[in-house]
């Protein structure tokens, strides 16, 4: 499989809303490998500085979100909460 498939793949698993082990068994794929796909994709990616995302919030789907990322970055959120708002934190 070409570089250019692999990163592909990591993309759209970015995308899918799927855990990385439900993608790769979604798409026939062992972990492993799509782990050192994925590796590979964040080497590729320039280092983005951070940035705060505005959101509203609303009466219903009112909840707390928290994301932790591998490099131990911790993302907490109260208020409603959506698909949107979840991939808005995520990629912030």
């Amino acid at each position: 499989m070409k570089r250019s498939e692999r990163l592909a793949h990591v993309r759209a698993w970015r995308e899918s809303g799927l855990t990385r082990p439900a993608y790769c068994r979604e798409h026939g794929l062992k972990y492993g490998t799509f782990m050192s796909w994925f590796k590979l994709e964040q080497e590729q990616e320039p280092t983005r500085e951070g940035k705060f995302v505005a959101l509203s919030n609303g009466p219903e789907n009112f909840g707390v979100v928290e994301i932790l990322f591998p490099n131990g970055i911790r993302v907490q959120y109260s208020g409603e909460v959506t698909a949107e708002v979840i991939k808005q934190l995520r990629d912030a």
